[in-house]
């Protein structure tokens, strides 16, 4: 799946799997200037399911709901 990820298009940086607190990254191969693994981390348990949470609850109220 990781791999299927990376073959969208090139710009992708770095691909993560999550199921609660277990989180399986994986980084493109031969990244300049890339930043930590941690911070990428802490970016799938926080940051990004809250935005996503936050966006489907929007779709909910007004927009017929926020589709995958």
């Amino acid at each position: 799946m990781l791999d299927a990820l990376f073959g969208v298009s090139p710009d992708v940086r770095y691909v993560a799997l999550a199921s609660g607190q277990d989180v399986v990254l994986r980084e493109r191969p031969g990244l300049a200037n890339a930043c930590s693994g941690a911070s990428d981390r802490y970016d799938e348990l926080i940051v990004n399911p809250t935005l996503v949470t936050l966006a489907r609850r929007r779709g909910e109220i007004g927009c017929g709901g926020y589709a995958w």
